[in-house]
């Protein structure tokens, strides 16, 4: 795979031939998003819509956590696990990564997932309309495999019955022939073969995803937690280590512009006093707010040690091996046993001593 990029003389009007990846491809290409983190959409977080089934729908962005702000570039809907409803795989243009949410909106009242094999030179029958009635209603899906923006679907085609106990199903190949096939149970998973008539059941193949971590962590409760590096005050790389041995640690993840994260800086500088308790208060601010924070601790918790999230080196584990930095909530406190198990998750603001967390 290449990709061509402007010479280092635009004006030559010439082209060179590049690999994807390279670094110069990054430079050029993608400066503004990658190495400065900016929006390729204009912050345009991602949206996600159930069909209300009365001609509305419904807006469940927030309630999902399906609304990051890592600009969706393309999604595939289909049934990661195999249990009957479409799940949504996202390619986030921010930082490259990928999302797959999991679809928990309850059990499917029933459905019918569908694969095709048409004649030679088209085996995955691409083209081919397929429409299903059930319980007095009927909906019909086409076969594209590019369906989706620079995505494509699987080859299967996943009908929901709304709780009807069987549906009839009718394929127009794409070679004009319309063949019927015999009424199917709900919940039943076939293969249809052009010219067959029958269709063929295919056995269950489950995959379980395993139970999302809590939002904007990669660790959850119980889990043990190694040193990992944060930037001091001057920038420079340090390790910060929960599991110390010497008691709790509480390590609190704010910004300055978050209001309930500043006013409870005084609370944290009391906690880090405490007996049995040390503090770790990382600012999560961008580079250009990063004075600003410095103030801030100075001028309201000045005994707090001064740490920033950001890799250094970029070698070895960083704070972003424990949260995810673009969906944490703030402020977020996360208080360790003195051998580095993550105890207690605190949303929001703290309150009161560490005694009565």
């Amino acid at each position: 795979m290449v990709a061509s990029s402007c010479s280092e003389t635009p004006d030559s009007g010439k082209f060179v031939r590049e690999e994807v990846g390279n670094q110069g491809f990054l430079a050029r290409h993608n400066g503004q998003i990658f190495a400065e983190g900016r929006s390729f959409s204009g912050n345009e977080r991602d949206k996600l819509f159930l069909n209300g089934g009365d001609g509305g729908f419904l807006d469940l962005s927030d309630l999902s956590g399906a609304d990051s702000p890592n600009d969706g570039r393309a999604v595939l809907a289909f049934d990661a696990d195999d249990d009957g409803d479409v799940d949504l795989f996202v390619h986030e243009t921010q930082r490259e990564r990928h999302a797959l949410y999991r679809n928990d909106l309850g059990v499917a009242p029933g459905f019918v997932k569908v694969q095709l094999r048409g004649t030679v030179g088209n085996r995955e029958g691409i083209g081919a309309q397929v429409e299903l009635r059930a319980g007095g209603r009927r909906v019909s899906q086409v076969l594209s495999r590019g369906a989706g923006f620079l995505s494509c679907q699987p080859p299967e085609l996943i009908f929901g019955l709304g709780g009807a106990s069987s549906a009839l199903v009718t394929v127009r190949w794409p070679g004009g022939a319309v063949e019927e096939f015999e009424e199917l149970p709900a919940n039943s998973r076939v293969l249809l073969v052009e010219g067959a008539g029958v269709a063929e059941s295919f056995p269950a193949s489950p995959r379980p995803l395993v139970d999302p971590l809590p939002k904007g962590l990669r660790v959850d409760l119980g889990d043990k937690v190694a040193a990992f590096e944060v930037l001091d005050e001057d920038l420079k790389g340090v390790t910060a280590a929960v599991g110390a041995g010497s008691g709790r640690t509480a390590l609190s993840l704010w910004a300055s512009y978050c209001a309930p994260c500043v006013a409870e800086l005084p609370l944290l500088e009391e906690w880090d006093a405490a007996d049995g308790i040390r503090v770790l208060a990382v600012s999560v601010d961008a580079p250009a707010d990063r004075g600003r924070a410095r103030e801030i601790i100075g001028a309201r918790a000045p005994a707090l040690t001064v740490l920033f999230a950001g890799e250094a080196s970029g070698e070895g584990r960083t704070i972003q091996d424990v949260v995810d930095l673009a969906r944490l909530p703030l402020p977020t406190t996360l208080v360790f046993s003195a051998d580095g198990v993550l105890e207690k998750i605190i949303r929001g603001p703290i309150e009161g001593s560490i005694s009565e967390r």
